[in-house]
């Protein structure tokens, strides 16, 4: 069985779908939780994860990135979970951080504006305008935030497998056609995209452990991971900045070896100075 990434607007029963082909599947379903686990492993603040999620981008963030170990705390997880194999992984850019990996299935849920506000409205207590307000700005919020992360629209059905508009198909009936999905053989896991998986997820751990380390976060370090085989790149002040970089990554479990290509030079300006 494959793993789904599910692209969900607010008021949509994206979650309530999700949860439920997870517990058919007997899989592990994540949402929020990606969040809480990022915020745990890498120390990192939870309302900066939301933020960088869920948010539209400020404009300083289009300028620096300076927030860009948030993201990638998010994606770690996010290809992590997707690694153990069978999995229901719904919002966080789930859909457009594993849409190179073959056997994944990319799921849109949305539903009409005026429904989902009027879901909104019933199940947090609002009145009808304040819900309708909600729905308008979350969903400006989080498509800017996937076109400024991603560089795509996220109401684009292309980018998806699976479209469900649930003001004509329900919870039960989602779950059916999803399950029905993952029975082609295109969505099966292979060796191959297996492989290729493992390979971003470590990847994505290394450079968030890169970011995250006081002695090689100010330098920009290039990762490439092809069957394990890790290769770091780039330039550093001092050798034993490049020392810390080789110590950092060989310790993430699945990295067999590691070519340390970044060059020390003294004269190298910091990234963001």
């Amino acid at each position: 069985m494959g793993v789904v990434a599910i692209s969900q607007t607010v008021g949509s029963l994206g979650d309530d779908i999700g949860r439920k082909l997870a517990e058919s599947l007997g899989c592990r379903f994540a949402d929020r939780e990606v969040i809480a686990e990022a915020a745990e492993r890498f120390g990192e603040g939870r309302s900066d994860l939301i933020h960088v999620t869920e948010e539209k981008p400020g404009l300083l963030e289009r300028f620096v990135a300076s927030e860009r170990h948030f993201v990638l705390a998010i994606e770690a997880i996010l290809l992590e979970k997707a690694a153990r194999d069978a999995a229901v992984l719904c919002g966080r850019g789930a859909a457009f951080v594993l849409s190179r990996i073959p056997h994944v299935l990319r799921v849109r849920i949305t539903a009409p504006e005026a429904l989902r506000a009027q879901r909104v409205q019933q199940r947090d207590g609002l009145v009808h305008e304040a819900a309708l307000n909600l729905v308008r700005q979350t969903d400006h919020e989080r498509g800017a935030r996937i076109k400024f992360l991603y560089h795509v629209d996220w109401n684009d059905p292309l980018l998806y497998h699976v479209a469900l508009n649930t003001e004509h198909i329900g919870v039960d009936r989602g779950v059916q056609i999803l399950r029905a999905a993952l029975e082609d053989q295109r969505f099966a896991i292979t060796p191959e995209s297996r492989q290729k998986l493992n390979d971003q997820s470590i990847v994505a751990q290394a450079k968030v452990a890169l970011l995250t380390n006081p002695t090689t976060r100010p330098f920009q370090i290039f990762v490439a991971c092809d069957r394990g085989h890790l290769t770091l790149s780039g330039i550093v002040t001092e050798e034993e900045q490049r020392l810390a970089a080789y110590k950092v990554v060989q310790a993430i479990p699945g990295v067999t070896d590691v070519l340390n290509e970044i060059a020390a030079h003294p004269r190298t300006r910091l990234v963001g100075v």
